[in-house]
């Protein structure tokens, strides 16, 4: 058995000597070259490859970008599984605003653009309000460089159509030494705070010289310790400043502090959803952040532009030009008038009160009353 397998081995062996012998064609030289070795063993030409064409997948046309369809390849590096493309949020669409729409000045640093990008949105769909800025990221009050805004503020209002109300917010780039009687004062000595408050004073008496209703909001704790401890200085200076000028004080510190008073940088906005507010800088404010810093202002907006008077009673002027304000009604509104005389009968004579008012006399104690002195020993 085994003497008969090795004679069909080398048969085998044989037959593939003499085809080894024999010089091929050209044809059969192709075959040969490129095809497997069993299949050239038996002279057979291996089956060519099918082409096979990439799949391209199209992004759907909503989520196409303004230079035509997305396309992506099974071998590009981006088509490494599935893909979600997310739309981009939509713009705030602002309403057309009426002819006579009041302007809002909003004035300040970088702080108030902010708060100007959030009051656009909070009012996006009011026609009878728009507002304006007036803005730099430096501005403030103890230098007049890069802006001075109390100059910038005067020509504004002299302008054909200056704006019904203001809006102030700054402080952040004020802790600059300012020069008083020619010396140098540092920031937060009595000398700088002397000048610093007469120009906040200054700045309100512009507008309101003007009747403009004027909204002064105060500062919000930051990362930076030292530079928190110096917005709330200022921040109380705000405060003092805008009550004793007939400005109406935003309060915001709170709405943006942790409960210890001081800096987080997430909270609620005004959704009641847990939102990062500021800016990694630990400075700035995010979208939700402006959004929400609009939030305080709004109410007091809404306020005036619904009553046509701001959150404070506006003196009134006697017939010599002075200011009185009523002391027995000091929540009076601003559009109404102070109480007139009202005719009363005349008291009945022989009465307590014919005795007490029309002749003068005072009334007869009685036992027990304060006025019984005949009581005390």
């Amino acid at each position: 058995m085994f003497r008969k397998r090795l004679q069909a081995a080398a048969a085998v062996l044989l037959v593939f000597a003499g085809m080894l012998a024999v010089a091929p064609d050209p044809a059969s030289a192709q075959i040969l070259e490129r095809s497997p070795f069993f299949l050239r063993l038996f002279g057979i030409e291996e089956r060519p490859k099918r082409q096979v064409q990439p799949k391209v997948l199209q992004v759907p046309p909503a989520t196409r970008g303004s230079g035509g369809p997305m396309v992506l390849t099974p071998g590009s590096p981006r088509s490494g599984g599935a893909k979600v493309v997310k739309p981009q949020a939509p713009a705030i669409a602002i309403a057309p605003k009426n002819p006579d729409a009041k302007v809002v000045l909003v004035l300040g640093d970088q702080f108030a653009g902010g708060l100007a990008s959030g009051l656009d949105v909070a009012f996006a769909d009011t026609p009878t309000v728009k507002f304006e800025a007036l803005v730099a990221a430096d501005a403030g009050l103890s230098s007049t460089e890069p802006v001075d805004l109390r100059q910038k503020l005067e020509t504004r209002l002299a302008a054909a159509e200056p704006p019904d109300a203001l809006v102030v917010m700054l402080g952040l780039s004020d802790r600059r030494p300012m020069t008083v009687d020619g010396a140098v004062a540092d920031f937060r000595t009595k000398p700088w705070e002397t000048v610093y408050r007469a120009r906040a004073k200054a700045l309100i008496a512009a507008a309101r010289s003007r009747n403009l209703p004027v909204y002064w909001v105060g500062l919000v704790p930051t990362a930076d310790f030292e530079l928190t401890t110096d917005l709330a200085y200022l921040d109380e200076v705000f405060r003092q400043e805008a009550g004793s000028s007939l400005a109406v004080y935003v309060d915001v510190w709170n709405a943006f502090a942790d409960a210890t008073g001081g800096f987080t940088m997430t909270g609620a906005d005004v959704e009641g959803q847990s939102r990062r507010l500021r800016l990694k800088d630990g400075v700035g404010f995010t979208k939700s952040g402006n959004r929400k810093l609009a939030f305080f202002v709004e109410q007091e907006i809404s306020t005036w532009l619904a009553t046509g008077a701001p959150g404070f009673v506006l003196p009134k002027s006697d017939a010599a030009g002075g200011l009185v304000v009523s002391l027995s009604d000091p929540e009076v509104a601003a559009d109404e008038d102070f109480a007139v005389e009202v005719s009363q009968p005349a008291p009945r004579s022989g009465s307590a009160l014919h005795r007490l008012v029309v002749e003068g006399r005072p009334l007869a104690p009685r036992l027990g009353r304060v006025d019984d002195l005949a009581s005390v020993n």
